[in-house]
């Protein structure tokens, strides 16, 4: 990626529903294993005492953040549609 942004994936599965994804999807970035979903919870994207992510993944749907070099959540967005659609935002975002 051009401008400095790093794109990487946080799932709460286990490793191998996320190799399985990674794969079918073919993403392009890492994926982060997030068993506990502290990630997800310090970012913003699931709430404490949920189960799950705001976006309803079952759709298709995943949340996203731009987080800055300091760690600060500059842009939260709760629900993107496809991780193409994800990539497709970034240009916007900086």
């Amino acid at each position: 990626m051009d401008k400095g942004i790093q794109v990487f994936g946080v799932n709460d599965r286990d490793q191998e529903s996320v190799q399985a994804w990674v794969e079918q999807e073919d993403l392009p970035f890492p994926v982060i294993l997030d068993d506990e979903r502290s990630i997800a919870i310090a970012y913003g994207m699931s709430e404490v005492g949920t189960e799950g992510y705001l976006a309803n993944p079952a759709e298709g749907r995943r949340p996203g953040v731009v987080i800055n070099e300091e760690g600060l959540v500059l842009v939260l967005l709760p629900d993107l549609a496809t991780v193409e659609g994800q990539l497709e935002a970034l240009p916007s975002l900086t």
